[in-house]
């Protein structure tokens, strides 16, 4: 008698336990190098944008007498954002547009000073400053959105021509050297209190330091959480949906000289150096919380680099999510300082 043969259809369960298995470990094994390839593909992003800028930058100091920029990216203190700020330099020299050449690995693609020239975010006391410069704000009223981005084509040009960056720039750059020798003044982020913007002059003439530590751009930190008031504000004025709810904007510039650092010997320029916690090293963190990063630099002799977080502001640890210094310009050891001195200038120019 024939003995048929019984053909098998589909797996037995533990076959498919142990493909599953499989399958999960090579998931496992996937994720984190997919995730570390995704932010080495995003910093490299980065540091070619901000590479793109410089070229920008050389470009427009060709055509401007060796300045560098013609100020920070900011409605309030530096002017109408399509005359004035290096936001509108690098648009003008068509070398790249800031709006459409953001950090991909930024959880936040807005600056502040698009809340700014929208009206969304009120201006800060005092950021209006009378006569900083002819052609600028001379009076509080002038620099009413408004009244300057009249009509709806100036508004939407202003999204559409990409006045909007999540990169921030520094006060050397924007504003040279405060005009307030090692003393704060709570007004020392209005033009009236700086010297600048940089200068090829400056840079070759009068700088106790090289180009190359001279601190352009950097990767902005995200600061003001954005509303729904805010959301509707700036979709309204533009004319187009902008900004995204619960996200933040990221702040514009540095600040000036307001760290102490009088326990710290050998300085020989007084008590004060610049803060940098405006700038966010968040790129591929090194630590389970998050810091311990690199931000993406510009500097002014045009090259990027990488400026690591590597200790706590007061020494301690493997990084406080800020370069040079803490939260609110804190610093209470030379730890801070170090972080960064070697990369970067933090202290007056000349």
């Amino acid at each position: 008698m024939a003995i048929k043969s019984r053909n098998r259809n589909g797996f037995t369960l533990v076959e498919l336990l142990v493909v599953i298995g499989i399958i999960a470990t090579l998931v496992a094994l996937l994720v984190p190098a997919l995730s570390g390839a995704r932010a080495a593909s995003n910093a490299s992003a980065s540091m070619n944008n901000l590479s793109g800028f410089g070229r920008a930058f050389a470009l427009y100091s060709n055509a401007n007498d060796g300045r560098l920029s013609s100020g920070a990216f900011d409605h309030n203190r530096d002017g109408d954002v399509r005359k004035f700020g290096w936001v509108a330099d690098v648009i003008r020299t068509k070398v790249g547009v800031p709006g459409k050449s953001l950090d991909p690995g930024h959880s936040s693609n807005l600056c502040r000073t698009v809340g700014h020239y929208t009206d969304a975010v009120a201006a800060p006391a005092g950021a209006r400053q009378a006569g900083v410069n002819a052609g600028r704000w001379a009076t509080l009223a002038a620099a009413v959105p408004a009244t300057i981005y009249s009509t709806l084509t100036d508004k939407m040009d202003l999204w559409t021509e990409g006045h909007n960056t999540n990169y921030v720039s520094t006060w050397h750059f924007s504003r040279g050297d405060p005009t307030h020798v090692d003393t704060f003044s709570p007004n020392q982020s209005g033009l009236k209190d700086g010297e600048g913007p940089l200068s090829e002059d400056i840079l070759a003439t009068r700088s106790r330091t090289s180009a190359a530590r001279v601190a352009l751009l950097g990767t902005g930190r995200p600061n003001v959480s954005i509303t729904t008031a805010h959301v509707n504000t700036m979709t309204a004025f533009l004319g187009t949906p902008v900004g995204r709810l619960n996200d933040r904007f990221t702040d514009e510039m540095t600040a000036g000289m307001t760290v102490d650092v009088s326990a710290i010997a050998g300085l020989g320029v007084g008590n004060l150096i610049h803060n940098f916690s405006a700038i966010s090293p968040f790129h591929q963190a090194k630590n389970g919380n998050g810091t311990g990063g690199f931000a993406p630099v510009l500097f002014a002799d045009f090259h990027v680099d990488k400026v690591f977080d590597t200790v706590n502001f007061d020494g301690t640890g493997t990084g406080d999510g800020y370069l040079g210094n803490g939260p609110a310009g804190t610093l209470t050891g030379i730890g801070g300082y170090t972080e960064i001195a070697d990369q970067m200038w933090v202290r007056r120019l000349y």
